[in-house]
This record gives C-alpha cells, structure tokens and sequence, in this order.
C-alpha cells in the first residue's frame, strides 16, 4: 500500500512540472481550453535598434498583469497565425527554444536577450482586465523588431501596444547618452547574396570630456556657444515661460583641422541631461529617422558633421530628395520642441543657401580660422605642459606658425618632440624641448609644401585669423 502511494506521489509531482511542447497548446494550457480562438491581434512594428527598450517596457507592463508565463521560443508565423490559422504539421509549432543575441547597451555595456518571447497574462478571478498575449520578437532580415498583443478585448489589445512602446521611449536605454549613427548597406547573407536592405545603427559613443582650460578659443565664440546651445537647454524652462523658442540651429564653417569637431565635443560635454546624437556620412541622408530620433529622445542636440556632402546647393546636388526632407523636418519642428542642431562643414560656399541663409533654420553662424597669435600662445602653451623643462623661445614658436591650424599646431609639437627624443642614447629618458626642433618639425613639415598643398596640411598662411 506504502509502494502504490510513493507511486502517485512521483506521479503527480511529474504531471505537475509537464507543459505542452508546442507554442499554441501551451497559450491554452495557460490561459484555458478555446480562450484562444477568442484573442484578437494587434501589432506594430520599429527599427531593430529599439528591441532592449521594448523588451524592458514589455516586462514593465506585464509586470504583475495577473498570472504570467513566459515562453522563449522562436517561431515564423506570427501571433494571428499561431492563434487562429492551422499548422502544416503536428511538429511544426513545436518549441524551439530563442536564440540569445548580444545587444548594446552602452558604450562598454551589452546584454544578451531572447530574440523571440512570449508573455501570456492570464485573467485571474475577480479581475477587471482581459487576458493578454504580448510577444516580442526581432526580424533581422528587414531589420525591425515586431511587437504584437492580443486579448479577448479588441481596445485592450491596441492600448497595450501603445502604452508598451510609450513606455519603451520614456525608459530608453539613449536617452542622454552620446550617440553615433551609422548607416550600413550591402551587407552578404549565409549564401554571399547581397542584402539591398539598408540599415541604420544607433551606436553608443563615450563621452570624451573636454574641459573649459582645454578648449581654446576666442572668449567671444565661447559665448556664442553658450547662450545658443548649452543655454537653450539649461534654462529651457525659463526660456520657454518668456516664450522664447528653444529650438535653434547653429553652423560652424571653417577650413579642416580648425577645431570644429572638437567644439561639438566640448558642447557633448556641457549637456549631461541632453540625447546628444552625431551623425556623419551617409547617415545623414536618413532625415526621417534622425529627427524622429531625436524627437522621441527630447531634449536632443543633433549634431550633422561635414554636411556639404549631402546637402549641397540644388545645382550641385546628387541627393535633391534629402535635401528637401531636411528643409522639410527643420521647417516641422516645432518652437516648443526641445531640439537643436548644429550643422558643420569645411565649404560653406558648397551648401544650399536655402539652409544657411534663412533664420529659423540657422539662427547662428560660427566661424572656425585658423588661430591669430593669442590664440595660438595659449594652444602651445596648452600642448606644452607636459613636457618641461624647455628650452624655446615661445614667442619665436608663434610668430613662425601664422596660418597654422589647431591640428597643425598640434602635430607640430609632437613631431618637435618625436625630434628631440632622437638625441636620447637608448630607452626611455628625459627629453629637454628647444626651439631647434621646433624649426626643423617646421622645416619638415613645410618642406613640400607651397601654395595650395600648404592648406592640405593645415597650414593657412592666407587664413582669416593671419597678422
């Protein structure tokens, strides 16, 4: 008799931990027999860069949404399918266990996800709620995450997507981050084949700090900066009380290696609560998606380098439609909207005059020169702590490198100094700078160089900013 009882003691404790093998009879086991039959589907669709935000704003809503069960299992049907239509065959829904994949999130972080998920809530007793399928799953062919949900109440389903990918944007893992867009295209599949499907990835940049005594410029472009951008979004709040449009664009213009990509670095710096999003290259004939972007991730600073490559005047323009949908997105932007941009080119005479030319869209133009002799004191001086005792005359060292730019006068200084360590016998050692080798790095640096060649090294002798 004690034999039989221990018999159906382990046989209930093995019915107990049994679930149904296939997708669609384990929904029923959950939620009951014919509940599915009943679910009406509603789904949605975003860009694959936005799965780990939907994932966490799916576990955040169905958190304690009655009885949950979650099911990791990779399918190709989608939910209308799985709940309604008729397998092939009796294994094709069987469970397969999803694939877990790496995903970023930030710029040393990552965590790995199911790339398929389930969350069947079931509607306890006594609830006011519905019961609710939401399932979650990443397309890598068209590069997009598709969210799905489903309940007995047709509205309930629709709300739930809403509310998720709300949820999704307010709890982004970008939000006030440095981000970096990149846009990807031709990519082989498993067979070699081409992949015509054009991808856009939002890709997470550390923060490279540039402190105040680290950037030299002049104090009146230094206010400039501040009140058109780093003020806008400190004082929005204020701003706005008084009306005043929060929006505002800003063009740096300027030869290469004149330190407008480090200034943008700096403003990165100064607003830490702020989505910073740099764009570069192709990706910036993705309008749309960057404006979006920065829309959801408000308050945003866009940052669009060298954007006479893409956004040249009509008569030169390769790219006339993107050119119409940035005029478009500047022109839609609204004077509440906490978003502003700053545009940067080394050809100001290239670019469309209809962005340059017209307050609302640029509200604020910077020019970047090459440094004039105060500025150029403080840039050596600046580039120089490290490497006492010297031995230079530094007022020779700035009156010789008029014309230079910020990136001359910084590759200048190491090529003196990668000079001076060749007088060290062997291994590391002391090295004492002088203004000798400064005169020969120059000396070599120039050495074929004339005319135009002088600007392809940085060095201006006819720039803006020359005594």
């Amino acid at each position: 008799m004690a034999s039989r009882s221990n018999s159906l003691g382990s046989l209930r404790r093995w019915w107990s931990g049994w679930l149904p093998g296939r997708i669609d009879d384990r929904i029923a086991y959950h939620l009951g027999h014919g509940v599915a039959a009943r679910l009406q589907v509603h789904w949605t669709q975003l860009p694959d860069y936005r799965f780990v935000d939907a994932y966490r704003a799916t576990e955040r809503y169905c958190a304690g949404r009655g009885e949950i069960m979650r099911v990791d299992s990779e399918h190709e049907e989608d939910l209308n399918n799985i709940l309604h239509g008729k397998p092939p065959s009796r294994a094709y829904r069987q469970i397969k266990i999803a694939r877990k994949v790496a995903w970023s999130t930030g710029p040393a972080e990552e965590e790995y996800l199911p790339v398929d998920v389930f969350w069947l809530c079931k509607k306890r007793p006594g609830d006011d709620g519905s019961n609710l399928i939401v399932r979650l799953r990443n397309d890598p062919q068209y590069a997009r995450v598709i969210l799905e949900a489903a309940s007995d109440d047709a509205g309930f389903a629709e709300r739930s997507v809403t509310a998720i990918v709300e949820l999704s944007a307010q709890h982004s893992i970008y939000r006030n981050r440095i981000l970096e867009l990149s846009h990807e295209v031709g990519g082989k599949d498993a067979y070699g084949n081409i992949d015509p499907t054009a991808r856009l990835r939002v890709l997470f940049k550390a923060h490279e700090g540039v402190a105040d005594y680290d950037i030299v410029i002049d104090d009146e472009v230094r206010q400039i900066l501040q009140r058109n951008v780093i003020d806008l979004h400190i004082r929005r709040d204020v701003l706005k009380t008084h009306r005043v449009p929060v929006r505002r664009g800003v063009l740096f213009y300027g030869p290469p290696g004149t330190g407008k990509t480090y200034a943008c670095r700096y403003l990165c710096g100064k607003l830490p609560e702020v989505t910073r999003i740099i764009v570069t290259g192709t990706a910036l004939m993705q309008v749309s998606t960057i404006f979006s972007l920065a829309r959801m991730l408000q308050p945003s600073l866009v940052i669009l380098e060298d954007v006479d490559l893409v956004f040249a005047s009509r008569e030169i323009n390769l790219y006339s439609s993107v050119l119409g949908d940035l005029l478009d997105q500047m022109d839609g932007l609204r004077p509440y909207e906490d978003i502003g941009f700053i545009l940067t080119t080394n050809a100001i005479e290239r670019m469309e005059s209809a962005i340059r030319d017209r307050p609302g869209r640029i509200s604020q133009t910077v020019y970047f020169g090459p440094p004039n002799a105060e500025l150029r004191r403080r840039y050596l001086h600046h580039h120089l702590r490290s490497y006492e005792p010297l031995e230079i005359d530094l007022e020779e060292l700035v009156g010789t490198s008029n014309g230079a730019t910020q990136a001359f006068l910084k590759e200048w200084v190491h090529r003196a100094v990668q000079m001076a360590t060749e007088r060290l016998a062997t291994g590391p050692g002391t090295i004492t700078l002088r203004t000798e080798d400064f005169r020969h790095a120059m000396e070599e640096m120039k050495r074929y160089s004339t005319g135009t060649t002088g600007r392809i090294i940085g060095f201006h002798a006819d720039g803006h900013r020359s005594e």
